[in-house]
């Protein structure tokens, strides 16, 4: 490995178009070299502090505290947290936040990027998030929801948004990653507010661009820091497509998120070539088995599958959500084999905020006529 000794002019960080277009980029720590590796992921860049940088040499452009703050972070005298959160300030100004976590006492990974983003444009189209309930085995009641986009169409129907891109009017993924977070955390907010018992979640999909997209990693900050409701209630869900360009780099991304104060769901597992790898990589409390596997025909082959993908998650400690159930056929065997919850048309169709706020009132009156 070849240590770099910087030399760069850090009074171009402030204001650089490098530095406003880079967004993100990938470091990965090792303790033993006492190593900062930084690299860009994709097109965009950070040239000015791309490289591997010995610890003490990354201080000299950094102010004081901030120097501090990393060196504290990365190498702790008593390592309580695994999560690292490091606000980066440059002796000659510019600011770059570093986020992730610590996946073994030597080595830590996750994502540095620019802090302040500029605002993202509204969405122009009329779009409005639906939730699809996900409803617990053991007793059928409402555990959560699965926020999905949707757009209104010209006579008022709503469309998914990948329709959109048939119509040559594709959804940048930023602007819909933070419209969706926006919607969704509100009525998180509003149902912990009137039935706080119920102790609901939200899941919320987020792709692999948006995970890379610094404005789209402060606003999950500022969502779980305004503590509106329990952290681990708003939950994104990864699939695992995210890192076919880039492994590892979409592991950062993850650990990155995590460390935000989400709790993460591998979506449509089973569905790709590295699951296993994913699942090993992943800080995630749960997986969502992908439709494919729940809707194969039924056979003893098919049956061995879904097992030893349910007793492979429940050795992790995660959560087992059984997706696309559009009838009740197989409800008993996926309880059987440790499902903890099931999605699909079977149970309930995506339904506007107004229409989950009275299903979870029903809910809510039955729960009082069992007290």
């Amino acid at each position: 490995m070849t240590t770099r000794t910087p030399d760069i002019d850090t009074s171009d960080l402030s204001s650089s178009d490098a530095l406003e277009a880079a967004r993100v980029c990938v470091w990965v720590w090792d303790a033993d070299t006492r190593t900062l590796s930084i690299r860009a992921s994709g097109a965009s860049v950070l040239p000015e502090i791309e490289g591997d940088w010995q610890l003490k040499d990354l201080t000299k452009i950094l102010d004081g505290l901030s120097g501090t703050a990393l060196c504290n972070a990365l190498e702790p005298d008593s390592p309580s947290d695994d999560e690292i959160s490091v606000e980066l300030g440059f002796a000659k100004g510019g600011t770059l936040r570093l986020l992730g976590a610590r996946g073994s006492p030597k080595t830590a990974r996750g994502l540095v990027f620019a802090t302040g983003n500029s605002a993202v444009p509204a969405i122009e189209i009329d779009l409005e998030p639906v939730y699809q309930p996900i409803i617990r085995l053991r007793d059928g009641s409402i555990a959560g929801f699965e926020a999905l986009a949707r757009w209104r169409d010209p006579e008022g129907n709503l469309q998914p948004v990948s329709e959109l891109s048939h119509l040559g009017n594709p959804l940048a993924g930023a602007r819909l990653a933070l419209n969706m977070l926006e919607g969704a955390s509100t009525a998180l907010a509003r149902w912990h507010e009137k039935y706080e018992s119920l102790n609901l979640f939200v899941q919320v999909n987020l792709t692999g661009a948006d995970l890379f997209r610094g404005d789209v990693l402060e606003r999950v900050s500022s969502i779980v820091q305004s503590e509106l409701f329990p952290s681990n209630a708003l939950r994104v869900e990864l699939t695992e497509q995210m890192a076919f360009r880039d492994f590892d780099a979409g592991v950062a991304a993850a650990v990155a998120l995590q460390a935000s104060g989400v709790a993460l769901v591998l979506d449509d597992f089973g569905s790709g070539y590295s699951s296993l790898a994913w699942l090993a990589s992943i800080p995630a409390i749960g997986i969502k088995l992908d439709p494919q596997l729940t809707q194969l025909p039924v056979s003893p082959r098919t049956d061995s599958v879904l097992s030893g993908i349910a007793r492979l998650a429940r050795s992790l400690g995660m959560t087992i959500t059984a997706e696309g159930i559009e009838d009740f056929d197989r409800v008993q065997f996926l309880r059987g084999i440790g499902c903890d919850y099931v999605q699909g048309f079977a149970y309930a169709r995506p339904m506007s905020f107004d229409a989950a706020t009275k299903f979870l009132g029903s809910q809510k009156q039955l729960e009082e006529l069992k007290t």
